[in-house]
């Protein structure tokens, strides 16, 4: 049995996955391919789709069903998004027959990718993010392969669009919320938000009319920050264009630093509210979360300080292109198969030595094929290479999880900066996380055990902090990625042969992509990317290709 699912149909984040009888067997975004960043130029992933069936070895006529991840019936008259003959065009699929289409509801389809992927067999489940179809957030109680929505927020209230429209306020896009994170460390939280109120009985609530349009929303907001006195010298006078204003700032006033701060604290101080809430609702001490917010790291953080749960599992794609996922797995679990836990998100193309070698031939390339790839690389970091790693199957998620990943040496001093600057071309004041050995991230951090996906914020030791300071935030925080030989057998070796040789069992991560692009997926996007950046080395499977000049 074949479901394909679908993710994006609102103009962002689109995203396919293939599941065969309960388990994940492509996940492909769309952005990985189309390289453009959240694919805002797509209304659906035709080349997502594509990837997940070549990946498969199959064609269309073999998926028994389609699961869309938005259901057309419940969207206000606010949107439109095409229907299944636009999407799957004969002439573009070339099927027989198309298969049955499957409409699931936006947050049930977030509630889905978490819970039947868990490994729970009962969770609280919580889905925070923009708006859904008529929702911003949605509480569900999961239990088997039932999934029992307990209340919900309406879509004119949104924390996650709160969050997003502070964000370009400051200048960013409003798809830049990870921006707004790693600023916020930097300011104090002294500013309230009035409209926004913590609540017994749903958690939060946002003073709005809700007959107001949602693409007005970003109007009550911007009129709010200014009334507070924040300057708006970043935000676009035309409120309307707010949405897209995106600028190239990169130094703020203390008062911009301190909106951050206040505008990151509110957001956790409603999130966590809300799980209170649910577990009072449901008595359930496992909690699952997806939804774009499910995405802030030190709102997670400080979350799993708090011992309001027992245990927790964050979708690692929590934002829409993870709706893919949860659409086919709720199919899936209504047609009787049980969902198999989460393992691991290299669920990507990959790509032999051999059309690796076949491509640096025809590009005239100089390259050598190593034998000991994670000996030398590990000699590499430790002389203050920055390498691009490109292994295996490819992730999803936001995150890179040491198969297209940029890598360094967290305790060279000032690899921070040199990485943002000089390699990323990015932001100077966003930070970097490790991926560290999962059996030795105790002595380096506190309150962890695991961290498979880099989805946690936590405090760095404070004995440890200037041994690594190029994996260490402003605040003393890290969000550390924890790797075992099962779940990534040539990037654990890796890490292993730098601690036997440094001491130090963990290298700095970041994404395999430089400012404004999306992470990279085959190895002519790891070249290009090579060769456009201060990047020192480029590792392909078992082959190295090195700048002509390194420093």
């Amino acid at each position: 049995m074949y479901v394909l699912g679908i993710a994006g149909l609102l103009g962002h984040d689109a995203a396919a996955c293939l599941m065969q009888d309960g388990e994940i067997i492509a996940m492909v975004e769309e952005e990985r391919l189309s390289r453009v960043p959240h694919s805002l130029d797509k209304y659906h992933p035709r080349l997502a789709i594509e990837e997940c069936l070549k990946i498969a070895n199959i064609q269309l006529d073999d998926v028994d069903y389609i699961a869309l991840s938005w259901d057309n019936s419940l969207l206000p008259d606010r949107v439109n998004i095409p229907d299944a003959s636009v999407i799957f065009s004969k002439r573009e699929f070339q099927y027989k027959t198309l298969p049955k289409i499957e409409t699931v509801n936006h947050h049930l389809a977030h509630a889905a990718s978490s819970f039947y992927f868990s490994g729970f067999d009962e969770a609280s489940v919580l889905v925070v993010d923009g708006a859904g179809e008529d929702s911003a957030t949605t509480m569900y109680y999961g239990k088997g392969s039932n999934l029992k929505k307990i209340k919900s927020i309406d879509y004119i209230e949104s924390l996650g669009e709160f969050y997003s429209l502070a964000t370009a306020y400051l200048g960013f896009s409003i798809h830049d919320a990870g921006k707004m994170m790693g600023l916020a460390p930097y300011g104090k939280p002294i500013y309230s938000f009035p409209r926004i109120k913590l609540d017994n009985e749903f958690g939060y609530r946002i003073d709005v009319s809700h007959n107001i349009r949602m693409d007005k929303i970003r109007n009550v907001y911007a009129k709010d920050f200014i009334k507070m006195g924040i300057d708006p010298r970043y935000m676009s006078r035309e409120y309307d264009q707010l949405f897209f204003r995106h600028s190239n700032v990169t130094e703020f006033s203390q008062q911009h630093l301190d909106f951050s701060a206040s505008v990151q604290k509110t957001l956790e101080d409603c999130y966590i509210n809300l799980v209170k809430v649910l577990v009072n609702n449901t008595r359930c001490r496992n909690l699952c979360l997806s939804g774009g917010v499910a995405l802030n790291c030190t709102a997670n953080g400080r979350l799993s300080r708090m011992g309001l749960v027992d245990d927790m599992f964050i979708q690692p794609a929590a934002h829409d292109a993870g709706t893919a996922i949860g659409a086919a797995a709720y199919v899936m679990a209504q047609l009787g198969y049980k969902i198999s836990p989460i393992k691991n998100t290299y669920k990507g193309n990959s790509f032999k030595n051999d059309k690796i070698i076949k491509l640096l031939d025809h590009l005239g390339m100089n390259y050598v094929h190593s034998s000991d790839i994670s000996g030398q690389i590990s000699e590499y970091l430790g002389r203050g290479y920055v390498i691009g790693w490109f292994q295996g199957a490819a992730e999803y998620g936001p995150r890179a999880l040491g198969n297209r990943s940029i890598i360094a040496d967290p305790t060279r001093p000032g690899i921070r900066d040199y990485v943002n600057n000089k390699v990323k071309l990015r932001e100077p004041f966003r930070p970097f996380g490790p991926s560290v050995l999962e059996s030795e991230v105790g002595e380096w951090f506190e309150n962890i055990n695991q961290s498979r996906y880099m989805l946690k914020a936590v405090q760095v030791k404070e004995e440890k902090r200037k041994k690594i300071e190029g994996a260490v935030h402003v605040d003393g925080s890290s969000r550390p990625q924890t790797v075992t030989a099962e779940s990534n057998p040539r990037y654990y070796d890796l890490i292993e042969s730098f601690y036997k040789k440094s001491g130090v069992p963990m290298v700095l991560n970041t994404s395999f992509n430089l400012r404004g692009e999306a992470m990279v997926y085959t190895p002519y996007d790891a070249i290009r990317t090579f060769y456009t950046s201060a990047l020192d080395v480029l590792v392909m499977e078992d082959i190295i290709v090195k700048k002509r000049v390194l420093k």
